[in-house]
């Protein structure tokens, strides 16, 4: 069984890897300046070093998440946390208009996308595969929320992102799956504690499928686009070596910090009501 130290040191190692394989230039320049490269480590070490800590504070307990957190987090962190699934990516209203059924997208009280008419099911296909590609990547901020990461990823960067995860999932049959069986087990969810731990951890599942995608990471590097070359390598470094961590263990501290966000969560809810309302408009057609 790994040891502590060597989960730590094995997520630092990933980090760095990840950094190589998606961002070469970025991971030469880092490596031409050592302390630079220091400072990299010594985030990603610290971000796991967190993680597992936590671990020890929330796996079985499920309950008091907030207190709990008070004793590790300042007040700063445990709010980014909670309003982690409070960044916007679009909101879907399903309207009917004329017995026909549209999507209408909306960003911050204006127009997204353009609506679209579910006149066959490929609309619905496709309106699934963008519900499910906000559901991802706000998923993902979630992440980067509680790394203690604060985001305000521009409209731009929230089109390509949701774009790029919609066609990816659209050209993977196990993402498919991975997002069927989140929603599964979202709706099997009960309520209070217990209920909000269950849809979290449904949710940390489909991050660690996301990852194992590349999704994960693509998601990362579109929404820090605008950050300088080393504040996006720190900060992909940090939230690569904390998730890294985190599905090397039971996950309790992610899932405790996801389960603090859902509990208010209530765009993002809405999001799974609509996944099934589009599920039963498709059986109409």
């Amino acid at each position: 069984m790994a040891t502590q130290s060597d989960i730590i040191e094995n997520a630092v190692k990933e980090a760095l890897e990840q950094i190589q394989k998606h961002a070469a230039a970025e991971y030469a320049k880092l490596n031409s300046e050592p302390s630079q490269k220091e400072k990299v480590i010594e985030a990603a070490r610290a971000a796991a070093s967190e993680t597992l800590e936590l671990n020890k504070e929330f796996t079985g307990k499920p309950q008091n998440i907030d207190e709990r957190l008070a004793k590790h987090l300042p007040d700063s962190r445990i709010q980014l946390i909670k309003d982690g699934l409070n960044i916007p990516t679009f909101r879907l209203e399903i309207a009917k208009e004329q017995d026909m059924h549209l999507l209408q997208f909306t960003r911050e009280g204006k127009q997204f996308l353009p609506e679209r008419k579910l006149a066959s099911i490929e609309d619905i296909d496709w309106g699934t595969a963008m519900q499910y590609a906000s559901i991802l990547v706000e998923g993902i901020l979630l992440a980067l929320s509680a790394t203690g990461i604060s985001l305000s990823p521009s409209g731009e960067e929230i089109n390509e992102a949701c774009r790029e995860t919609c066609a990816a999932i659209e050209n993977s049959s196990a993402m498919q799956r991975a997002l069927e069986a989140f929603v599964e087990a979202w709706n099997a969810a009960g309520d209070g504690a217990a209920g909000y731990w269950e849809k979290a951890k449904a949710l940390f599942y489909l991050l660690k499928d996301s990852y194992s995608a590349g999704i994960f990471w693509n998601v990362v590097k579109i929404v820090c686009s605008n950050m300088s070359w080393f504040d996006w390598v720190w900060t992909s470094a940090k939230v690569t070596a904390m998730i890294v961590a985190a599905f090397a263990t039971d996950g309790a501290a992610l899932i405790a910090e996801m389960a603090l966000s859902i509990m208010s969560a209530v765009d993002f809810a809405r999001k799974i009501a609509n996944i099934n309302q589009l599920s039963e408009l498709k059986k109409s057609l």
